[in-house]
């Protein structure tokens, strides 16, 4: 793991809703390597961090926008 780009492991998918936020703790949202996915490294895994972050910043407004605490 000394010299590991990337490693598998994370938060599993169950643990969070269709928002990533963490369903134990509401308000908490992830995105990129602190979800459980596995992907070759390089662009793929830049593409699929860039592309859950764009993900839960739609799923925070909504969050944001319900009236749910903050």
């Amino acid at each position: 793991m000394d010299e590991a780009i990337s490693t598998a492991g994370g938060v599993a998918w169950p643990e969070v809703d269709e928002n990533l936020m963490l369903r134990r703790l509401p308000g908490v949202f992830l995105a990129g390597e602190m979800l459980d996915w596995e992907a070759p490294t390089g662009g793929y895994l830049l593409q699929g961090c860039l592309s859950t972050g764009a993900w839960v910043a739609h799923g925070v407004q909504h969050w944001l926008g319900s009236g749910q605490p903050t």
